[in-house]
């Protein structure tokens, strides 16, 4: 009799346990209706191994070609796969080399910054000459409980981590939305920091603004870990709870006998 019993309990037990509150699946819990500033964008510091896209154009605004630069095939094949085939790339000593004005120092400094230095340089070669500078490879990469994990490449430089969650199709029911891992390295430096997505404090995070190569890893709550076991009792409930029922009663009207 005991043992049924016991039986019953743990098959309510075990499917409760692979069930998520709905309080783990809300973000911003703590937002009420207000207006807060808007912080200024961190500035983004170009590192080795980034990889520049450089364009010059004329007075008449046509790409002069001296400056369309391929990559190799060389060891690249990951911005390959990842739909970069132009750009220059910043060596390990933090060095591009263009056409005219030979080497250019990158690593370090802002995109407006490296602008600036080649326009300047320019000047004597090509005096009219305008000169636009972006990142080719801003690439963010999500792991774990996403929808869509993948690694994503990123149009522009301006990406906030939920940006990024919702570009991955969102968080899955089973996320830990309160510790999102972010990964970053900067000046050959590897930095792990957590964020809260449920509290506001989110948007003061250093790390709310992703850079380039940040990989987002998204932990399971442990329900997850009682997820398959809890599903089968969940799908078959309506078959053990019945017979756990009639089986108690049958038991126990024979022991009052």
């Amino acid at each position: 009799m005991k043992n049924i019993l016991f039986f019953g309990l743990m098959v309510i037990l075990v499917s409760s346990c692979g069930s998520v509150k709905h309080s783990d699946m809300l973000m911003l819990t703590d937002v009420q209706d207000a207006v807060a500033n808007v912080d200024s964008l961190p500035v983004l510091k170009i590192q080795p191994d980034d990889i520049l896209n450089i364009q010059v154009v004329d007075e008449d605004n046509n790409t002069i070609s001296a400056f369309q630069h391929t990559i190799n095939a060389t060891g690249e094949a990951g911005e390959k796969a990842l739909g970069v085939s132009e750009g220059y790339r910043v060596d390990e000593q933090g060095y591009i080399y263009l056409p005219y004005i030979g080497q250019v120092e990158a690593a370090g400094k802002t995109i407006m910054a490296v602008r600036q230095d080649i326009n300047s340089r320019l000047i004597q070669y090509l005096p009219k000459a305008n000169v636009q500078v972006r990142f080719v490879n801003f690439k963010v990469t999500l792991m774990g409980e996403v929808n869509r994990p993948n690694t994503y490449v990123i149009p522009n430089e301006r990406l906030n981590i939920l940006e990024a969650i919702g570009m991955a199709g969102d968080f899955t029911p089973y996320a830990k939305r309160n510790s999102v891992l972010i990964i970053r390295e900067r000046n050959q430096v590897r930095e792990f920091h957590r964020i809260n997505t449920k509290d506001k404090s989110v948007f003061a995070s250093p790390y709310f603004y992703l850079s380039p190569n940040d990989i987002v890893i998204v932990d399971p709550l442990k329900a997850k870990q009682y997820a398959t076991t809890g599903d089968f009792f969940q799908r078959y409930s309506g078959i053990f709870f019945p017979v756990v029922t009639l089986v108690t009663f049958l038991l126990g009207a024979s022991l009052n006998k």
